[in-house]
């Protein structure tokens, strides 16, 4: 299976930092992710309960943080020119919403703090950098959260790229109309079910 496409980092300036200008972000880093949890109970972060129209997990907040991080993820091979390409976003989401409600209730609740994290303004602005809605990013907007969490010392950041753009990318890939636009063949049926047992 082709490894999901990992943003560019070219648009990132390599800056050599101190040890002590290191530590302070650091610290501004975790003092953020810890504060996510008093920002939650007192805004009521979860302010969409159920889930979209149509979809078992995923609300509304969640599609359109889903369907920006879907071209940068996915990368070159999704042909956002294409016809289909609504109906071929439709189609990742919704196996996304499928991975996601299938998982046990504390996975679900881990991926809820998550998304609900990525939804706040402030929450978003303070451990992304992003602080418009998800529907008003650019492209460049999304790639340099994902290099951003990716390349973070905090291991949750790292921890939650890792589960966004593994949703993202296994979905996408398990389409049998990505096999059109990538050339994967698809995973053999046996070693799907081992992987996924």
């Amino acid at each position: 299976m082709p490894q999901p496409h990992q943003p560019a980092t070219g648009s990132l300036a390599k800056v050599a930092i101190s040890r002590r200008t290191f530590l302070r972000f650091s610290a501004i880093g975790t003092t953020a992710v810890v504060s996510t949890g008093v920002v939650s109970s007192l805004t009521a972060c979860s302010s969409q309960p159920n889930a979209a129209k149509g979809f078992a997990f995923l609300r509304d907040g969640d599609l359109k943080l889903f369907t920006a991080l879907i071209p940068v993820v996915v990368g070159d091979v999704l042909q956002t020119d294409s016809h289909n390409y609504q109906a071929l976003i439709i189609n990742i989401l919704q196996r996304v919403d499928g991975a996601c409600a299938a998982l046990g209730n504390h996975a679900q609740n881990e991926i809820h703090k998550l998304l609900d994290l990525l939804d706040g303004r402030i929450t978003r602005w303070l451990t992304t950098g992003v602080s418009a809605k998800w529907e008003a990013t650019t492209h460049g907007d999304v790639s340099d959260f994902l290099i951003r969490w990716r390349d973070s010392s905090i291991s949750p950041f790292n921890a939650g790229y890792r589960v966004l753009s593994k949703l993202v990318a296994v979905s996408y890939y398990s389409l049998p109309e990505s096999q059109v636009y990538s050339g994967y063949p698809g995973p053999m049926a046996s070693m799907y079910q081992l992987v996924n047992a």
